[in-house]
Formats: structure tokens, C-alpha cells, sequence
């Protein structure tokens, strides 16, 4: 999928469009959300031109990532949660709405009864099947290897 020029979180880090901004480092920018599942509902951003996490150069998603210990705390201080999320979702079969690469931290409060996660399976992976699924996935990593990886605009 292209990047979107026009997407909001760009305009947002171009300081086109306004918002809460929480922090910004050279390489992210940490907003609240301009409309939060809860109070305290925040996105951490890169600037890099992205669609995907998977865009994402290595270097540049530890730079990022590394602030998101800091907001994960902070979110939880400021809004006294018990707990938070952090989910990020890649592409829209995912529930990615904008589409440039963002995590959300939201704040959780013992039964708020926000969002569940499904449960595990039943049953454990069996041997063939993990043995099946293993490889493919190690197959992958071997071509992303080679590939160089990811690719950052």
C-alpha cells in the first residue's frame, strides 16, 4: 500500500493540524487521541513516512520505540489506571484507520469491561502443526534477511 501524503497524523507531525502533543523527539511525536476510547487514550506516532510497523527501518523503530515506555507511564500516572494497552494495528484487515504506521496506550481500570481479547486456544499447537508453521515463518526471515529487511520512505 502507498503512503497517503495527505494523511492526518503527517499533517498532525507537519504541525498543519493541531492536536494535544504530549512529547515530540526527532523521531516521534505522542499525541491524545482526537477521539479516545477512554480519557487518556494516546498514539504515539513516528515520523517516518510509513503505512505499516513492517515499514519501518530498524533503526528508526528503536528510536520510537524506545519512548514508549515513557508514555505507557505517564498515561497510566495521569489517569490513575491500573493497567494499559498498547495494540497497533497493520493494515485494514487489522483495523488500521489511518495509515501511517501509530500505537495506541490506553489507560485500563479493573473492570471497565473496555475491550477483550479472545482466549487461547483449547488445546496446545501440536508437534506437526508447530513443526508446519515454524518453518514457513523461518522461511520468511530468511528472505527478509536477504531482502535487507524493511523499507523506509
Amino acid at each position: 500500500m502507498a503512503y497517503d501524503q495527505e494523511n492526518i497524523f503527517k499533517k498532525i507531525i507537519e504541525g498543519a493540524v493541531p492536536c494535544f502533543k504530549i512529547f515530540e523527539t526527532d523521531h516521534c511525536i505522542a499525541i491524545l487521541d482526537a477521539f479516545p476510547m477512554v480519557r487518556g487514550h494516546s498514539l504515539l506516532i513516528p515520523k517516518a513516512e510509513v503505512v505499516t510497523l513492517m515499514d519501518l527501518q530498524p533503526d528508526t523503530a528503536a528510536n520510537v520505540l524506545k519512548e514508549l515506555p515513557r508514555l505507557c507511564k505517564a498515561v497510566m500516572a495521569a489517569t490513575n489506571a491500573d493497567g494499559v494497552n498498547v495494540f497497533q494495528n497493520n493494515l485494514p484487515s487489522a483495523g488500521q484507520v489511518v495509515m501511517h504506521a501509530h500505537f495506541h496506550v490506553v489507560p485500563r481500570f479493573t473492570g471497565d469491561n473496555l475491550m477483550r481479547f479472545p482466549g487461547s486456544a483449547k488445546t496446545m499447537i501440536d508437534q506437526q502443526e508447530g513443526g508446519a508453521v515454524l518453518a514457513q515463518i523461518q522461511a520468511k526471515m530468511d528472505d527478509q534477511t536477504q531482502e535487507g529487511g524493511t523499507g523506509e520512505t
